[in-house]
Formats: structure tokens, sequence, C-alpha cells
């Protein structure tokens, strides 16, 4: 079988990590995959895959599978946020260990505390935060904890699609994260 879809990190939650949602309905478990393809939280992929009906999961999250091929797509888009919706996304506080453009992506190594609720990582570019059309445009990393209160520590890698910024003719912009306190993270980077 192939499809295409998107990659969800379920790191923390029961026995779960990756879990490839498909844009056909289907959510599969890579049990066996390519060992040189790193999987990436919210990444879009193409795979060709052999379900194993025989195996039985360790998450409850879709079919077990192997992966006989994989492509990476893409990575997830931003999203525009402004006055009218600047509060829909959750900012829940996260550390940022590690942020970097690579071609027109922006990937980012995330760390927070739960292990027991789905946790979603955003990357939102807010309009209006000044009214100079000039300005460097500034985006948020949008971590939703989902009220998670358990305390064991989860990493994961995150990607997400410049794209539309080469498309504006836009190389520069500012990365803010709120790591919980005085210590946020605030970074500008270019796109080469």
């Amino acid at each position: 079988m192939e499809a295409e879809g998107t990659v969800n990190d379920y790191a923390g939650e029961g026995n779960c990590r990756f879990v490839l949602e498909l844009d056909n309905g289907s959510t599969i478990q890579p049990l066996y995959y390519p060992e040189n393809f790193i999987f990436l939280q919210g990444q879009r992929i193409f795979v060709r895959y052999k379900e194993l009906p025989d195996n039985i999961p360790v998450c409850d999250h879709g079919v077990p599978v192997d992966i006989l091929y994989i492509e990476e797509l893409g990575c997830a888009p931003y999203i525009n946020l402004n006055s009218d919706n600047y509060d829909s996304l959750a900012w829940d506080p996260l550390y940022l260990n590690e942020a970097v453009v690579d071609d027109n992506h922006l990937k980012i190594n995330v760390s927070y505390g739960g292990g027991c609720k789905r946790h979603t990582i955003d990357l939102a570019m807010i309009h209006g935060h000044n009214a100079d059309s000039e300005e460097i445009p500034l985006f948020e990393i949008r971590h939703n904890a989902n009220g998670d209160m358990c305390e064991a520590y989860i990493t994961k890698d995150v990607c997400f699609d410049l794209t539309e910024l080469i498309i504006q003719d836009i190389y520069e912009f500012i990365v803010f994260a709120n790591q919980g306190g005085e210590d946020n993270f605030l970074m500008t980077f270019k796109i080469e």
C-alpha cells in the first residue's frame, strides 16, 4: 500500500512514539522503517508500507506496519495569528533546545514536562505586532500541553515549512518561545 500523510510524535503517551496519520483516514504505526530516515513532528511524507497483522502493537494508535519506502514531502505550515485570533493557540512553556534553518524549513528541538496527554507544537506568525510593515516578521512557538500534569521530561524534533516567506521575498525572521520564566528564547534567523 502507499499513501501520503503527516507524522505525529506521541512521545510520552503510553508506549507510543511516531504515528503516521494518512490522508486516506488511516493511522499507521511504523515498527520497521529505513534506518536513515528521521521522523519529525508535522512532517509531510509519502510512504509505501506493508501491514503487520501478526504483530501486537505496544501503542494504541494505528495499525503496525513495515515501511518499505518513505520520502519527506515537506514540513508543517506555520499558522497566521492576528488580534482577532491571537489567543486561539495555547502558549504553555517549553524549552527550546535548538533551532536551525535548513533550506526552506525551520527545524527545532524542544523539551517539556508531561507524559500523560498529547502535546502539540505550532509555529505562529504574529501579524500586527508592530505598525511598521517593514519590520522583521515575528514568529512564536506555541505549545499546548492539554493540561498534562505528569512530570516525565519529553524531547522531540519539530519541522515547519518557510516556503511562504520565500515567496514573499522575506529572508529574515524572529522566533520567540515562552520558556516559563525570564529566560525566554528570542533569536533572529536568516534563510540562505
